[in-house]
């Protein structure tokens, strides 16, 4: 091979990208998967996408597009890798399928294309497989050992881990100081920037909106009763939209917003299509984020897309952007619990021109979360890591075995049909 040649593939090397990801879309990780893939397609990348598509609906496919329906609008442009699969798959082991992954990259991807898998355990146990041919790059979506412990598995695989945030990057190095700091980088998952569209109507009440479950595990959602408590007693003029919420969630959480006295300024919309629940954003003054722990929450950066301003709890991802050049007309941070902070920042956001406070947070959405920074910092990584003198961890998955697995498949099949 010519110098010529060596050279070009090279240059296509550092401008292709594979993602191996599970067959169905689950919003999060696998809408930005998508986004991710488009964007890339779209602005010179060569894509390649690897799933597999259900011959018929899986068992539990809850209704859900698959990925393959949701690439297939942009099939001139990214490579869609795909096969039919069946029960023998759904129901078959982890190394069953990581192995159906593993083959369909092997045989379709070019070597030392970097390769970013799904949260889905099989597909990073495919992509560790091949990691000898292919650059393995694990992103952390969140702040869960889940994550921590995957990256850790595979970390002589890895040839890069993607952290989302701040926290998750300090956390690994602490958890698993194996993984080279060389490695390691924060790069927040983009987001496609909606065109801004803002509804002024105000009339000079504070519409707040929350979007998410209304529980009170991971998201202190009683905290929302308490805060708007608060603003009631500071006889603050308030809104507060809910999006996701359950029927029943919403009859537990009617009572107690009406024992603070303050219901008639609830609105209970549950959940919502995105057009919907962008809509409401567009309407919005603020955006209240009250969890116990996030990775990088996509609705914060969806919210700040739309002009809307944002209240959030010190926790991953929030806590990186509480000193951003643009937070002090936009967005406030507040620890975990502590309502009083909560409200009295929630009324200094509240206070910001809407004009000064909308400027802001649709640059450092513009600045921090579009899917064009996203790529660009993934690029860059990209022409920098290597997979030089990693070890595979290799499947070795042998015929027994996938006998095995497509029995155990059947059997479970079974009795899901019996059920």
């Amino acid at each position: 091979m010519d110098a010529s040649t060596l050279l070009n593939n090279k240059m296509q090397e550092l401008n292709s990208i594979a993602f191996v990801c599970h067959p169905y879309h689950r919003g999060g990780v696998t809408r930005w998967m998508a986004d991710a893939a488009i964007h890339a397609a779209n602005n010179g990348w060569n894509v390649y996408f690897v799933t597999v598509t259900p011959n018929k609906p899986f068992k539990n496919a809850g209704g859900r597009e698959t990925m393959e329906q949701l690439l297939t609008p942009f099939k001139k442009a990214i490579t869609i890798i795909t096969e039919g699969a069946g029960y023998e798959f759904e129901f078959g082991t982890e190394r069953y399928r990581a192995n159906t992954y593993s083959k369909l990259l092997q045989s379709n991807v070019p070597e030392g294309v970097a390769v970013i898998p799904s949260d889905d355990s099989a597909t990073w146990a495919a992509a560790a497989d091949v990691a000898d041919k292919y650059k393995m790059i694990g992103v952390l979506h969140g702040d869960q050992n889940y994550y921590y412990n995957i990256a850790g598995k595979y970390a002589h695989q890895l040839s890069s881990a993607i952290c989302v945030s701040g926290r998750i990057k300090a956390t690994l190095a602490s958890k698993y100081p194996c993984i080279d700091s060389g490695k390691s980088y924060m790069i927040p998952c983009g987001i496609v920037l909606p065109e801004v569209k803002r509804d002024y109507s105000s009339n000079g009440v504070t519409k707040l909106i929350f979007v998410g479950r209304l529980s009170d595990y991971e998201k202190r959602a009683y905290d929302l009763v308490l805060i708007c408590s608060g603003l009631k007693e500071k006889k603050i003029s308030f809104h507060l939209d809910i999006v996701g919420n359950s029927e029943e969630s919403k009859r537990e959480y009617s009572t107690l917003f009406d024992k603070k006295g303050v219901r008639e300024f609830i609105s209970f919309h549950g959940w919502q299509p995105a057009a919907k629940v962008q809509a409401l954003l567009n309407g919005a003054d603020i955006l209240l984020l009250t969890s116990n722990s996030e990775g990088m929450p996509l609705v914060m950066m969806e919210a700040l897309a739309a002009g809307c301003g944002f209240l959030g709890t010190r926790v991953s991802g929030i806590e990186d952007f509480e000193h951003h050049d643009y937070a002090a007309k936009c967005l406030a941070v507040y620890a975990v619990g502590d309502v009083t902070d909560a409200v009295s920042k929630l009324v200094a956001l509240a206070n910001i021109p809407e004009t000064e406070r909308v400027t802001a947070a649709c640059h450092m959405a513009t600045k921090e979360f579009g899917m064009e920074v996203c790529m660009s910092r993934y690029q860059e990584m990209i022409k920098i890591i290597t997979n030089n003198n990693i070890k595979p961890m290799k499947l070795n998955v042998s015929s027994i075995e996938i006998i095995k697995s497509k029995l155990r498949a059947t059997l479970r099949n079974l009795k899901m049909y019996v059920k």
